[in-house]
């Protein structure tokens, strides 16, 4: 998804709360406002839609079920910036929902802390059949969360006049690493032919560890390397696939001068930005942004990926889960289920497009990506939950801005980042 920000949760404040949940009384299975005899559910959803009225879409949705169950469902929208904070103050509180929308990198917290229900007994076979990423909501052997939204990939996206200016006809679909830096090495000017452009941008000014989404981990798949290890219990990239990873992204940028010094300054909006301009031939994108290449009536392509050892970029995979302080969690669970059917997504999608999560769903995401969540599955990659995993993503990061900088080496960027990891995965 687009985050402008995620704050990672502190590791101190959820050691030092994590009593208050097993004493929270809850405020699941409370009576609606009101003075009626209805029972209430709490929703807690980020900004997804496009017109950011997700509040008004839910409401609408929620409607048929609220009648038959005779309940009261709040959906409270959470804004990006705190996200992670709020779900912190109010699970250790009591006071937290029942029905909750996370993201991976902060359910590990979350399951280590015994706030979140696994699945396994409530999921039916019929469910089972229906959905379509299940997978990505299994953690440790268990089914802790179901996938709602599952899409805005990260691709690699070229101007299509910049590279024929530059005698540059085609960029094959298993372009490999080297095909890649040789075909960034031929381009010289912009699609005009005289005016300055860069090979490839990278948005390495970002405040958010997002930036690894589409500026490192894709090349860390691609090399067919892991962020954790299958154990979730140490940062993985001290590995020969880690390595080779990180030299790649060093060598964009010292080797072959193929990053500009000005990427660490860029922000995701300036790459788009440089890429509508014409002033650059590649940018790593999220698919959704690329409608602002269409309205910029850019001549654009992409490949879902480069290719090394294997192919393999990133895509968001953000799920419901069951907390465990609601009170009536078999109402609860339905909930999950008619928040998950197929009509209710398809109406859900058609204002917060992204690509169906079971088989009963209709597309509204982008045509033109139709065929990466079709056929490019396997080269899907989504993070992988653990303890600390917002930290600890935070920390690398960091290390390789200053990589970026020309203040840190590949060695000691992996050195840091995987002694930092060790310090939280073993707290």
């Amino acid at each position: 998804m687009k985050r402008t920000l995620k704050k990672a949760v502190s590791a101190l404040l959820c050691v030092t709360m994590v009593s208050a949940l097993a004493v929270g009384c809850g405020s699941s299975g409370k009576k609606s406002s009101g003075g009626d005899d209805k029972e209430s559910l709490e929703v807690w959803m980020p900004p997804l839609s496009e017109n950011q009225d997700d509040k008004e879409i839910w409401n609408k949705i929620l409607e048929p079920f609220e009648k038959e169950h005779n309940v009261k469902v709040n959906v409270e929208i959470i804004p990006w910036g705190n996200y992670e904070e709020k779900y912190l103050t109010g699970v250790t509180s009591g006071e937290g929902p029942d029905v909750g929308y996370m993201y991976m990198e902060m359910l590990g917290d979350f399951i280590d802390m015994g706030a979140v229900e696994s699945l396994d007994d409530y999921l039916t076979d019929e469910e089972k059949d229906n959905y379509l990423y299940l997978d990505n909501g299994k953690i440790d052997g268990k089914q802790y969360c179901l996938p709602m939204i599952v899409g805005n990939a990260i691709v690699m996206c070229y101007n299509k006049d910049i590279l024929a200016t530059n005698g540059i006809t085609e960029v094959p679909d298993n372009c490999s690493w080297d095909q890649f830096i040789d075909i960034c090495k031929q381009v010289k000017v912009g699609a005009d032919g005289s005016s300055e452009v860069y090979p490839l941008v990278q948005r390495w000014g970002n405040p958010s560890m997002s930036t690894l989404n589409a500026s490192f981990y894709p090349y860390l798949w691609q090399s067919g390397g892991s962020i954790f290890n299958e154990e979730g219990t140490a940062l993985a990239i001290d590995s020969e696939a880690g390595k080779k990873a990180v030299q790649f992204l060093y060598d964009l940028r010292f080797t072959h001068n193929i990053l500009p010094d000005v990427v660490t300054s860029l922000t995701n909006d300036d790459c788009i930005s440089y890429f509508c301009e014409g002033k650059t031939a590649f940018v790593e994108m999220e698919s959704s942004s690329t409608v602002q290449f269409d309205e910029a009536n850019v001549n654009w392509g992409f490949i879902t990926s480069l290719t090394n050892q294997e192919k393999g970029t990133f895509v968001a995979s953000d799920s419901l889960v069951l907390m465990s302080n609601a009170k009536n969690k078999d109402l609860a669970y339905s909930l999950i289920q008619y928040m998950l059917d197929g009509e209710s997504m398809t109406e859900y999608h058609q204002s917060a497009r992204f690509a169906p999560v079971a088989k009963d769903e209709e597309y509204h995401d982008n045509p033109a990506f139709k065929s990466v969540y079709e056929e490019d599955g396997e080269q899907l990659h989504t993070l992988s939950p653990a303890k600390g995993a917002s930290k600890i993503g935070d920390t690398l990061y960091k290390n390789l801005q200053l990589m970026i900088m020309g203040e840190m080496k590949p060695e000691e960027v992996i050195s840091e980042s995987v002694s930092y990891a060790d310090t939280i995965l073993n707290e």
